[in-house]
This record gives structure tokens, sequence and C-alpha cells, in this order.
């Protein structure tokens, strides 16, 4: 008799840690979403300091611009982002879909600013639209490491741009 008692308590304790277990990972892939969205923000809006809540001293940025910043980690986010917003000051992302697997945040976008200055041969007041996907992965609470990828397309057009010096 205490034996089915025990298997009941038993059964009853695996699926009570179970169900906590599912609930602490889907808090923390939604912390790790609403980060991910923060930084996009943060990209749009130029405010990098808020990065430092968000991303690690060393996080590892795969899409490093050398001609930017010679920073690492999170300092050398900070000034590319900086760069950008330069650049682009009325850039706008639109989110369109993103995903969420343990760690890793997958995320397509689409971004749209003006030049505001000279950029890789585009001339100021330049629109330039740009779509691709960032992924990001987190430790703990914070993200550790980025790749970016555009599209080839917007890639090609981009190389295509009319250039500052074309004359006509």
């Amino acid at each position: 008799m205490y034996k089915k008692y025990f298997n009941l308590l038993l059964l009853l304790l695996i699926v009570s840690l179970a169900a906590c277990q599912s609930k602490q990972t889907n808090e923390m892939e939604e912390h790790h979403k609403a980060a991910a969205v923060k930084i996009i923000e943060i990209f749009d809006g130029g405010n990098v300091d808020e990065l430092d809540d968000i991303i690690g001293d060393n996080a590892v940025e795969h899409q490093i611009d050398t001609s930017i910043t010679k920073k690492q980690g999170r300092e050398a986010v900070k000034e590319t982002f900086s760069y950008f917003h330069k650049v682009f000051p009325d850039m706008k992302t639109t989110i369109h879909s993103i995903a969420v697997s343990n760690d890793t945040v997958f995320i397509y976008s689409t971004s749209v600013g003006t030049t505001a200055e000279p950029f890789m041969g585009m001339p100021v007041n330049y629109r330039h639209t740009v779509s691709g996907v960032d992924v990001i992965r987190f430790e703990g609470e914070k993200a550790v490491e980025h790749w970016g990828f555009i599209g080839f397309e917007d890639m090609m057009k981009m190389m295509q741009q009319p250039m500052m010096n074309d004359t006509k």
C-alpha cells in the first residue's frame, strides 16, 4: 500500500519539477527575446550606455568593422552603434520575426535610414534599406555573442548605389 502512495507521490514530484524547470526556461527565453529587442531599439535610438545592462563586457561581435573601431567586447559594440547612429540618425528597424531557442535569439529585420554624411560611397540624404538576420547568444542574462547576416540582394543594391562622384 505504501509503495502505491510512494509511486504516486514520486510521479507528482517529477511532474512538478518538470513544470518548474519549463517555467524557468520560458522565463529566461522571454528575457533573452526582450533583451534582443532592446538591443535593436538602442541601435536605432543611439543611447549606447543602455547596452551596459544587456551586453557582457567581453562579448564577441563577429561582424565587427575594424575601420570603425579597434575596441573589443561591449565597448566595440557601443562605438559601432554610435557610429551608425551618427551616419543614419533616423534609423528605424522593423522586426519581422523573432525566435528563441534556449540561449540564442534569431531576429529577421529590415532597417531603413537616411545618410547624414557620406557612407560607403553613398551621398548625404540617401535613403538606404537593408534586411538581415541577427543571431544573439546569451549567457545568463547578458548577450555574449552576435552574428549578423545581410541579405544578398540588399548587399548587391548597396554595391550598386549611386556613388557620390558619379556624373551623369
